[in-house]
């Protein structure tokens, strides 16, 4: 990033309504002159909005964005502004500008922009990690035990043997509870059996 001062041509961003960003060189540079640059007829309601610090090298810098918050239904600029503006409506094309720490103009190109961009976002995801993450999910499947059906065994999934064995073993269980049924019937029959038997006469 180079440092001009406002008699040279520093590099400014028009933000289309559109949402695509172009880099004009400024001749002559003035803020009230801004207006015109994105596509306005008349300075009214166009004027900075917020600053965004930018350090590069141990040198800060400030990124202003020039704009309006009010204009005519279906001239909403449709780019998507980093927090914490991003929640406010702007109308028509807004100018992105940087200056340096003795507030003058410098180069802002669309790389820089960009850059601090995703800073202010902070940070995208990397897709990749999550592809590799899925693929070690992957991994573990296979290495894992299966089924005959080739399903993995876990908690939800249960194999057919298993499903024989413990259906087996409730067999044997109700098995034992009859015997033991029947067994305890046959004692008492035979206590009242003996019972009702007529006493020997002496």
């Amino acid at each position: 990033m180079n440092t001009f001062n406002s008699y040279n041509m520093p590099i400014i961003l028009v933000v289309e309504k559109s949402g695509s960003i172009k880099e004009n060189s400024v001749k002559d540079f003035n803020e009230d002159d801004l207006f015109k640059k994105a596509g306005f007829k008349t300075k009214d309601g166009f004027g900075p909005q917020i600053h965004w610090m930018h350090k590069i090298n141990k040198t800060l810098f400030v990124i202003t964005l020039y704009g309006k918050t009010k204009g005519r239904a279906g001239t909403e600029n449709k780019y998507d502004f980093p927090p914490p503006t991003d929640s406010v409506l702007y109308f028509g094309s807004c100018v992105l500008v940087c200056h340096n720490d003795n507030s003058e103009v410098v180069d802002l190109s669309k790389v820089e922009w960009l850059k601090k961009y995703e800073k202010l976002f902070g940070g995208f995801e990397d897709i990749g990690s999550e592809d590799s993450e899925e693929e070690e999910e992957e991994e573990e499947e296979v290495d894992a035990a299966r089924t005959k059906e080739g399903y993995v065994k876990d908690d939800f999934v249960v194999d057919e043997e298993e499903e024989e064995e413990e259906e087996e073993e409730e067999d044997d269980e109700e098995t034992e509870l009859n015997e033991n049924d029947e067994e305890t019937t046959t004692e008492e029959d035979i206590e009242d059996e003996l019972d009702d038997e007529p006493e020997e006469e002496e």
